[in-house]
């Protein structure tokens, strides 16, 4: 297939036509979510980029929900998906937001190991808490990444993956290329595939989103500890309000994947 073919699956700054819109709207509600709140800094690394955010919210128990923000490993930032937060503060005690380094002024296997890193930290400062993680787009691959590292699987409660990419072979073929460089190594190494003992995923997608995206959370729903929800009326920009209005929802999927996995 050609590299116009995989355009029109992931290009999303032409192929949903508010695009940038919806980037202005992340940020501008993120803004007005953080007004007046407090804000504790971790950083797990000398970069600038290398830090994670928590903040206090409604809940109890032993969860700490994690944000990980998109943008193809390459772009966009932590400050402008707080209003993610918002709705998973009755979840525990403290809520968290994750930044990472970028392509391709580091490798992919920085962009994981910085999302590993974060994580650490984020257990360490939380000893007694599991992480549940909610990642958009790149940084759904990254949670799953996440729960694939032996170490930080035992402190995760697993993930909601909003519209992931999981297999790298079409980022390759894509105009995605001319910005990563992709090599042959490291699409072979970080692509993920469905799996058995893997801690619980819910697998999202927009009903209107592109025919790769869907396949993707498909095949990754096919195995293990994972389900699948469709959210109507929803591309792979505006799944991230409809995931977050649906948000009660799909933790109570998760937490019943979780104990069914424990059974």
């Amino acid at each position: 297939m050609t590299q116009a073919f995989w355009n029109g699956q992931m290009q999303f700054s032409t192929i949903i036509e508010d695009f940038g819109a919806i980037l202005e709207r992340a940020a501008r509600e993120s803004a007005d979510w953080a007004q007046g709140r407090s804000f504790e800094t971790l950083t797990y690394g000398n970069d600038p980029r290398q830090w994670a955010e928590i903040t206090q919210s409604s809940g109890g128990g032993d969860l700490l929900p994690v944000v990980i923000h998109g943008g193809y490993w390459r772009a966009l930032r932590a400050e402008d998906h707080r209003f993610l937060m918002g709705a998973l503060a009755p979840l525990g005690g403290h809520v968290a937001n994750i930044e990472y380094r970028l392509m391709p002024e580091v490798r992919l296997a920085d962009v994981v190991a910085d999302l590993i890193a974060a994580l650490t930290a984020l257990a360490t400062r939380f000893p007694g808490h599991r992480l549940v993680l909610v990642g958009h787009s790149a940084g759904a691959h990254l949670a799953i990444s996440a729960l694939d590292d032996p170490k930080l699987a035992p402190r995760l409660a697993g993930a909601i993956a909003l519209s992931g990419v999981y297999d790298l072979r079409p980022v390759r073929l894509s105009f995605l290329q001319d910005e990563l460089s992709l090599t042959e190594d490291e699409v072979r190494r970080y692509s993920l595939a469905p799996a058995n003992g893997r801690r619980p995923v819910v697998y999202v997608n927009g009903a209107d989103e592109t025919h790769e995206f869907l396949r993707g959370s498909t095949l990754m729903a096919s195995a293990g500890a994972a389900a699948l929800r469709l959210l109507p009326k929803a591309n792979h920009m505006t799944l991230l309000w409809s995931a977050r209005d649906s948000m009660p929802d799909l933790m109570e999927t998760l937490i019943a994947l979780e104990q069914d996995d424990a059974d």
